[in-house]
């Protein structure tokens, strides 16, 4: 088996900008995406009958299955159709790889698979992975680039022997359990093999995000220490009441909330830590500016200012990031330096 995280990431000079597959064949890859607006079933219905109906059209449906239990490997799966007419299926395990990656490595078997069938001009391949169907098609540096490779060696030596053919990727929800995808789905989760002693395949981003969890798991204990967090941290929550903890994924909870804008993402990192322009700060590291709050309490501190002062917007007992979002932007000079007019300096 192929050697996930080995090997893999490198960039031919048959993959520069212009040179990829599709650069040079854009009308012939599609992609059938989702609508949100669009109830998916009888659009698949209708759209694998007329797929049907046509004796040069190849239908593929794929799916990847990653375990919850570490015990197993991920498995991937891909079936092969012509009409109702099922021609050839296959599954195997994939090692430890995330789902993208499973969703991938299926598609790369059924295209390598689909091409090879005669009288076959248009190819649709059913997946419940758009992202992945897209990297299938991309050869850039990636995890799992090197099916993505064979995906597009495939696919240009069949576009370059007939100019009508051509390709489509459809989504189809997991959820449905529909038709032919439903089918793969069946194959591929009753495929479990425990991992073993011998060396099992590991794919970049599962390597990946292996060390990320453990450098938040490290974090998330080494942070429950009063003396490593700081005296002055605030100690916010999730929706559900839990503490709210760092995440790597989609920029984490405090990016993804105040991406819009560094100056205000900078003020509520001075608010969180404590380590703002106020006069408890200017009090712990005798700083030679005024202690009090303008509201004439005696200690200006990241609690006064959130819950007692008089003179500002309050948010009651915020414990939520959007509690802050929200007494940010009623009080744009708060945690700031008020040298600069924007708040921060």
């Amino acid at each position: 088996m192929l050697q996930w995280a080995r090997g893999q990431l490198y960039t031919s000079k048959r993959e520069r900008t212009g040179d990829r597959l599709l650069d040079r064949y854009a009308d012939c890859i599609h992609f059938d995406e989702r609508d949100p607006t669009q109830d998916r079933r009888p659009y698949l219905d209708e759209l694998i009958a007329r797929a049907r109906a046509d004796p040069l059209t190849v239908l593929a449906a794929t799916d990847g299955s990653v375990p919850q239990s570490n015990q197993y490997q991920a498995a991937s799966a891909a079936i092969i159709y012509k009409g109702h007419r099922e021609l050839e299926r296959t599954r195997y395990v994939s090692g430890r790889v995330t789902a993208p990656d499973a969703e991938l490595n299926a598609i790369s078997c059924a295209v390598r698979l689909a091409v090879k069938q005669a009288n076959c001009q248009h190819i649709m391949v059913f997946t419940d992975s758009m992202g992945s169907a897209h990297r299938a098609v991309d050869p850039g540096v990636h995890s799992g680039q090197a099916f993505s490779l064979s995906v597009c060696r495939a696919l240009q030596e069949w576009f370059e022997a007939d100019d009508l053919r051509c390709i489509t990727f459809v989504y189809v929800p997991s959820a449905l359990r529909w038709d032919i995808h439903g089918e793969a789905h069946k194959y591929v989760t009753e495929l479990k093999v425990r991992v073993g002693r011998r060396k099992t395949d590991n794919s970049i981003d599962t390597l990946r995000s292996r060390a990320a969890h453990s450098v938040l798991d490290s974090w998330s204990s080494t942070f429950q220490d009063p003396i490593y967090r700081g005296s002055e941290f605030l100690e916010l929550q999730q929706p559900d009441g839990r503490p709210l903890q760092p995440l790597y994924l989609n920029g984490g909870p405090w990016l993804s909330t105040f991406r819009h804008s560094i100056t205000e993402f900078a003020r509520v990192c001075w608010c969180i830590t404590g380590h703002a322009p106020i006069g408890v700060y200017y009090c712990r590291f005798k700083i030679n500016e005024p202690h009090g709050c303008t509201c004439g309490a005696a200690l200006q501190s990241c609690q006064h200012i959130l819950f007692r002062c008089h003179d500002r917007y309050s948010v009651h007992y915020p414990r939520f990031l959007g509690d802050i979002a929200s007494f940010m932007k009623y009080n744009p000079m708060v945690f700031g330096f008020n040298r600069d007019p924007s708040g921060v300096g």
